[in-house]
């Protein structure tokens, strides 16, 4: 590699997209720093697709960026090509996870930038108050968590289904009820909601759950209670 050093702090723009920068975790690398040293270099792009104009932008190592300016300490850094915002959003996932992992809602804030599905998704996530996961079901109408996981980290999710707000709303109010229950259990009330959609009314769904919740708290089996929550609130059968 190629590696560069500077005390030209100002060098160095922040993505949009990226994380924000935690005080706690750059409390970490200083005494990192200064116990052992810098062992490795902060990663750039140089390029205008951002803001329009050249900037050095830190696609991973922000936290080594602040702390090796907080100890008044050269910066090493390494340039590498970025043809667009997807590619730069790509290369931080996959230097980041080199590193510390970035969760699911790492993806959805760096590609907010990029597509407005990804927007609506944590518009949805935030008004609603229900996990990425199953928002995303919501949104695709597609109960696979595994395919909507990978489409997200991959810049490939786009919403589909129509009714996706107003699912998200309805589901909500039923999450709101089972909010002490395990999560696996909160799992199998959507998968049901998401099968009876339309099929059931929502006030019935929530008349059932009212009389069936106390019952579905007692059930230690999550098979058992899955079945139990597909007949009981949902009216599905077997």
């Amino acid at each position: 590699m190629n590696i560069k050093n500077t005390t030209n702090y100002k060098m160095f723009s922040i993505l949009p997209m990226n994380r924000e920068i935690r005080s706690e975790h750059v409390e970490k690398l200083v005494k990192s720093i200064r116990t052992m040293g810098i062992i490795r270099p902060v990663i750039i792009c140089k390029t205008n697709v951002i803001e329009g104009e050249m900037k050095n932008y830190i696609i991973d190592g922000q936290h080594l960026a602040t702390a090796c300016e907080r100890e008044k300490l050269p910066i090493p850094y390494v340039t590498i090509k970025c043809e667009n915002e997807i590619d730069i959003v790509e290369q931080m996932g996959m230097l980041n996870n080199s590193s510390k992992s970035w969760a699911l809602i790492d993806y959805v804030n760096a590609y907010k930038f990029c597509f407005m599905d990804y927007m609506k998704l944590l518009k949805f996530k935030n008004l609603y108050n229900l996990e990425l996961n199953m928002v995303a079901a919501l949104c695709t109408n597609h109960y696979s968590l595994v395919k909507n996981s990978q489409t997200i980290k991959t810049g490939t999710f786009t919403i589909t289904n129509s009714k996706a707000a107003q699912m998200c709303k309805e589901f909500s109010e039923i999450f709101l009820m089972i909010n002490n229950v395990d999560r696996g259990i909160k799992f199998a009330f959507l998968n049901a909601f998401m099968q009876s959609y339309n099929k059931i009314t929502q006030k019935s769904i929530i008349n059932n759950l009212k009389k069936n919740l106390k019952q579905i708290k007692l059930i230690s089996d999550n098979t058992e209670a899955t079945n139990y929550i597909k007949a009981k609130v949902f009216n599905l059968k077997k």
